[in-house]
């Protein structure tokens, strides 16, 4: 068990409070978000910009829901029914779960893979791979609840449109999975760099439950 993670009840509270082992990553051609932690939980700015928040677990769990809580600033600057197309494909909050999974690389793909896809691929244990990131993603439109894909631009990356974020404010979301998945790190996707949109996303606690 990391240190400030809390297991209680076969549940796991991520210690969005402090920055413990998230790791916070950046894209090659991208400006990163701010991530800041503090008493009220995790705070990400975006300014036109996009990077990837990620904390791995020390051991697979088989995980059945998800909830989360945080606060909203404003919408993204995305024209209705076209959050998640080409050019509008921001996020205010998108919740991956790294399954475990048979796919690794070999020492070709290492050699040219994008630093993302290396970074995903060692999330898993030795001896071991992954299957994809399944996000659970917060939509601005009621129209794309439900709706899911496999991502055009890539197949590791499947995405679920589970909740409604369509006003700016206190947040608080829960998803019971359609199955349980064996997941071995959190990948926490939330951006503005294709409508240059700035807002803040702050998750005040982050919960997943076996």
């Amino acid at each position: 068990m990391k240190l400030n993670t809390l297991v209680l009840a076969g549940a796991i509270a991520l210690p969005v409070q402090q920055t413990d082992n998230w790791q916070l990553l950046e894209y090659s051609r991208l400006d990163p978000n701010q991530v800041t932690f503090s008493r009220d939980g995790m705070k990400v700015t975006v300014d036109q910009s996009a990077s990837p928040i990620i904390y791995p677990l020390d051991n697979p769990k088989t995980v059945t829901r998800v909830s989360v809580t945080g606060n909203l600033s404003n919408l993204l600057d995305v024209p209705p029914d076209t959050q998640g197309q080409k050019g509008n494909d921001d996020f205010s909050l998108k919740i991956g779960l790294v399954v475990a999974g048979e796919k690794t690389l070999n020492p070709v793909q290492k050699l040219f893979s994008a630093k993302w896809i290396k970074t995903l691929f060692d999330l898993a244990p030795d001896g071991s791979g992954v299957d994809r990131i399944y996000f659970l993603n917060a939509v601005q439109h009621k129209n794309l609840l439900g709706q899911q894909r496999q991502h055009p631009l890539s197949e590791l990356i499947y995405e679920n449109n589970v909740w409604l974020l369509d006003k700016p404010g206190d947040f608080s979301l829960d998803y019971r999975l359609e199955s349980p998945q064996k997941v071995i790190a959190i990948w926490l996707s939330i951006d503005g760099d294709d409508t240059q949109s700035r807002y803040t996303t702050t998750i005040n606690s982050l919960v997943l439950e076996g």
